[in-house]
Order: C-alpha cells, then sequence, then structure tokens
C-alpha cells in the first residue's frame, strides 16, 4: 500500500459504560533514538527508549495527576520508505524485524495500514513509565519514523472511567529531517511534524 505524505495514526478510544464518571486527561512526554546517526547498517539496532514518572502534569489543567497503575498505554509508530524518485511513501514495517527489553513493540493487524503502522506499549516500573525497544533493518533504503500519539483508557483498581491522551515528541536526539525533505521538497512540515519525524538511511 502505498501512502502520500506523513500521517499520524492514533488508537481509538474506547468508550466508558454508564453510569461513570469521565475524568479526561492530557499529557505530554517525550522518548528518545538511539544512536542517532544518520545511517545504519543493515542488521544494526536502532532504539527507541522513554521513561516518564507516573504523576504527569495534566495540559488542560495545569495539575499533577497521579496516573499510576495503567496497563494499557500505547502509541503508535509509523515505518515508511522513502524512494528516491517516487513522491508517494511505502509502508515499511516488513522492513525491519523488532525487539521488545521493556515494554513492548507489535503490530495489530485490525487497523487502517498494518503495513506502515507499529503500536508501542509501555510499562510500569517502579514510578516511572518506561520503554525500550529496538528496529533491526533487514533491507536498505531511507526510512522515516513518525512517533504517533498515544491514548489510556483507564487506571487498575479505579472505580473512574478515565481517558488519557499522550502526545509524544522526540527529545534529545538528532532527526536528520533533511532526508524528508531531499525526498519531497513539495510537503510542508509543521513544528509539530518535525517534533515526532525520524529519518535514517540504511546501507
Amino acid at each position: 500500500m502505498m501512502f502520500t505524505g506523513f500521517i499520524y495514526v492514533t488508537m481509538m478510544i474506547i468508550g466508558c459504560p454508564k453510569p461513570c464518571v469521565e475524568a479526561n486527561y492530557s499529557f505530554k512526554e517525550q522518548l528518545q533514538l538511539s544512536p542517532d546517526s544518520d545511517s545504519m547498517k543493515v542488521g544494526d539496532t536502532l532504539y527507541i527508549t522513554a521513561s516518564f514518572p507516573n504523576n504527569l502534569i495534566d495540559q488542560r489543567s495545569g495539575s499533577v495527576i497521579n496516573y499510576s497503575n495503567a496497563s494499557n498505554i500505547e502509541s503508535t509508530l509509523r515505518i515508511v520508505q522513502l524512494v528516491t524518485g517516487d513522491s508517494i511513501s511505502r509502508g515499511a514495517v516488513a522492513d525491519f524485524k523488532y525487539s521488545s527489553t521493556i515494554g513492548m513493540i507489535y503490530n495489530a493487524t485490525n487497523i487502517p495500514s498494518p503495513d506502515a503502522v507499529n503500536q508501542l506499549k509501555y510499562q510500569q516500573i517502579g514510578n516511572d513509565y518506561q520503554i525500550k525497544v529496538g528496529l533491526i533493518p533487514i533491507h536498505t533504503g531511507i526510512f522515516a519514523l513518525g512517533i504517533g500519539s498515544g491514548l489510556s483508557i483507564g487506571r487498575n483498581g479505579s472505580k473512574e472511567c478515565e481517558k488519557a491522551s499522550f502526545i509524544f515528541s522526540i527529545s534529545n536526539t538528532s532527526q536528520h529531517v533533511y532526508y524528508y525533505q531531499q525526498w519531497n521538497p513539495n510537503i510542508f512540515l509543521s513544528t509539530e511534524d518535525i517534533s515526532r519525524l525520524y529519518c535514517f538511511k540504511v546501507y
């Protein structure tokens, strides 16, 4: 399947049964990628990592929320190949092998575009949510990763039906966005797009 532009995919929100008190939160957190070289060999591993506390600042109210014991914080990872001379990117989930050290990276086939989108699942360790997963390329090419938004639909032991959105961006990482701009200079990338985009070459 072919794709135009860079589309960020989010998970569907599961509605609450009634009666139910809803507590809707919005959190912002960051991920890192390493090693953040602009190129890597087939068979090398690119790691995506994150660690953030369970006391989170709600972007709507400014309040600190203890959002511990959430068993289902997930976000999306879009993986495409930027084919030279072609203005349409190609879903590239199958161009990589994957490893999960903390949390999980997996492919859900019941979502739109499973050939271009994987899921990231975060794990609570102590007072932090963490993830460490690896992408191991098996083919050469120029690739782009898009960090998608995340969702949680509740916490274990909570009597409320809570929904929380997570807006993830990339930090402390060289992102090599020029690969994307060289591939298709006619596509406008907003500041938000750039904050979620990571590009690299596999040789």
